[in-house]
């Protein structure tokens, strides 16, 4: 079996049994959302407080000029 095929049945077996298909693809989904940036953010590092700020105070500021 191969890793990525272990890894997905490893998941579906952790979660509750009473979920139907749509969440379970959801939980897939989010799972794999979250450990792609936790590996992005290994590998590239991740951005301080302070520089998030700036860069949405850039955003709103390009945005009210609409």
């Amino acid at each position: 079996m191969s890793t990525a095929k272990k890894i997905l049945i490893d998941r579906v077996n952790s979660m509750e049994d009473n979920l139907d298909e749509a969440q379970i693809l959801d939980r897939l989904y989010m799972l794999s959302r979250l450990e792609h940036s936790k590996k992005r953010c290994e590998q590239e590092g991740t951005i301080k407080d302070a520089d998030l700020d700036e860069h949405f105070r850039e955003k709103r500021k390009n945005y009210a000029a609409f």
